[in-house]
């Protein structure tokens, strides 16, 4: 499946397979639905935000991957930090990620409140 994430003006061409649970794995060692499960464990506390964002960009990051040839990190130095607070983009983020993996009903978000 492939699909266009608006991000802070800029658009991101998304794609995923089968190989994107592969790449997720060789890329951060760790198993894309577990990550995914864990996503929806945390509740609202404030010190599930800093896994809910990391996780989120790491799944967006992988499934732009096959179009970019960027690092993880810089690909997060790309985006501007405004994103997290922008409550539509994180829930867009969330939808898009959910449509693509087909993994988890479309939530919000924890919020920094």
């Amino acid at each position: 499946m492939e699909k266009i994430l608006n991000l802070g003006d800029k658009d991101y061409r998304l794609h995923s397979s089968l190989f994107t649970i592969i790449d997720y794995r060789n890329v951060f060692s760790t198993e894309l639905f577990s990550d995914i499960k864990k996503l929806e464990k945390t509740g609202k506390k404030e010190e599930d935000l800093s896994t809910v964002i990391d996780t989120i960009f790491r799944i967006i990051y992988v499934l732009h991957r096959p179009f970019s040839k960027q690092s993880y990190n810089d690909f997060l130095m790309s985006l501007d930090f405004g994103l997290l607070s922008n409550q539509d983009e994180l829930q867009n983020l969330t939808n898009t990620i959910g449509e693509m993996l087909g993994t988890f009903q479309k939530s919000t978000p924890p919020t920094n409140k």
